[in-house]
Formats: C-alpha cells, sequence, structure tokens
C-alpha cells in the first residue's frame, strides 16, 4: 500500500498540469500505469489504487492541500473504462458520534465455527449480519438474502454491489435491499451509494422500489447500520443519511 501514494501523486501532477486545481480533475487507468513505469514501481491490481482513495485512505497532503477530498467515479463520461476524478466535494461518511438507537444482540446468533473463524472484513461483516438477523430488525421487512457480489451495468460501465437482498413488507409488496459493507479501517462512500442504488433501479429484473442500506464494522467489534435516501438535486446526485442504528453483540 505505501506504493499507492507516489503513484497517485504522479497522476494527480501531470493533470494538474492541464486541467488546473479549480476543478475536478479527470484520469483513467491508464495515467496510472504511466505512473508506474515513470516511477518503475510495480502493482498487480490496478484498480486497487483508486479504489483505495474512494474507500479506505485519505489521499496524500500533496493532493489535499488544493482542497481534494477523494476519487471517484465519473459515470456522466462515455467510455468502457471507468473515468475517475480528483474531487472537492466531500465523499467519505464516518460513523456519526451519536447514532439514532442503539440494540444489543447475542453473539450466541452466530454458529460456533463461524464465530470461530469469521473475518473483520466486509464479507465477515455480511456474514454476521445475517446469521443474527439484522436487516429484519433495521427495516421492518421480512428479508430474504438473493446475491453476494453482484456485478451490474451503470451506465454502461461495471460496478459491484456487496449484498443484495429482498424485503417484503406486511401487504407482500417487494423492495429491493442495494447494501454496501465496510470492515474495520474502510468507510462508507458517497459515489460507491449512488452507484449502487441507480444500478439496481436500472435492472428490471428487481423490484422498482430500492433502499439504499449499508453496514459498517468499527474497531470496537460494533456494527452500524446506515440507510440512506438517494436523490436527485438538479443535474446531481445527492446522498443523505436517514439514521444510523448501533449494533453490540454480547454474549449470553
Amino acid at each position: 500500500m505505501a506504493k499507492y501514494e507516489p503513484i497517485i501523486t504522479w497522476v494527480f501532477e501531470q493533470q494538474a498540469e492541464e486541467y488546473g486545481t479549480d476543478e475536478e480533475i479527470p484520469f483513467h487507468r491508464d495515467h496510472i500505469e504511466q505512473a508506474m513505469e515513470a516511477l518503475d514501481i510495480h502493482v498487480g491490481n490496478v484498480p486497487d489504487i483508486p479504489y483505495a482513495y474512494r474507500s479506505r485512505r485519505p489521499l496524500p497532503d500533496q493532493i489535499a492541500q488544493y482542497g481534494y477530498t477523494a476519487v471517484v467515479i465519473d459515470d456522466k463520461r462515455e467510455g468502457e473504462d471507468p473515468t475517475y476524478l480528483f474531487t472537492k466535494t466531500e465523499q467519505l461518511i464516518p460513523v456519526p458520534e451519536v447514532v439514532d438507537e442503539t440494540h444489543r444482540t447475542s453473539i450466541d446468533a452466530l454458529p460456533d465455527p463461524v464465530h470461530e473463524y469469521i473475518g473483520k472484513d466486509e464479507q465477515g461483516v455480511l456474514t454476521q449480519v445475517r446469521y443474527a438477523g439484522l436487516l429484519d430488525d433495521f427495516t421492518g421487512l421480512d428479508t430474504y438474502h438473493l446475491q453476494s457480489h453482484l456485478r451490474m451495468r451503470v451506465r454502461g460501465r461495471e460496478a459491484e454491489l456487496d449484498d443484495l437482498y429482498v424485503g417484503v413488507d406486511p401487504d407482500g409488496d417487494h423492495v429491493a435491499l442495494a447494501i454496501e459493507a465496510k470492515g474495520d479501517g474502510e468507510t462508507l462512500n458517497r459515489n460507491q451509494l449512488i452507484r449502487n442504488t441507480r444500478g439496481i433501479e436500472d435492472e428490471p429484473r428487481y423490484p422498482d422500489s430500492v433502499r439504499t442500506l449499508a453496514v459498517k464494522l468499527d474497531e470496537e467489534g460494533y456494527f452500524y447500520l446506515f440507510e440512506f435516501e438517494v436523490f436527485r438535486d438538479g443535474d446531481e446526485d445527492r446522498v443523505e443519511t436517514d439514521r444510523v442504528w448501533k449494533y453490540e453483540f454480547e454474549s449470553e
């Protein structure tokens, strides 16, 4: 991961020469590959570099000093390969200091083998949420897991949703639950939540109604379930946090 900072800084400096530092600055995968060649640094998983600055870490000081906060994917631009942007719009959504509700649930909801080996990454988070039935409690629906790692198209470009559930309300109506998960050390990203929502909305095989959710694990092992409103504001997509519940797992 120490390799990422000089690469993303090189890309920024090269692109800033062309675009200036007043607005968002676009770049592509080939710019990252040019940086690796110029710096003689090899990274096997090239897309993980922009992803790291979308969800896992702040931009280097050499970039942040100009007011840039994160890297996002720009779905307005045409082309199969994603166009990334250095953006000045705040993207990362931290866990709030004050949550709407706090709940306690038993660690015994997890089978012993799962409890013994479960990881703290996003898939471990989703596994614990599923076994403990937290989504039923949080949404007030009967929820059914449909698919993990759902690949979809968002305005012509590939995206991946961590988990998709279908919820059923008391009247029998269905709603799609688009879920983003973040483990310890990762942060929720507005651009990613927007892409998740639009991707499910554009798929005719899923329910027309979509609720945008997220689950975040902190360093103390607490779970935070978020619900967001994703909406259009003029020409822009916006995200607002509707509510956050905290879940504390306890042994019985």
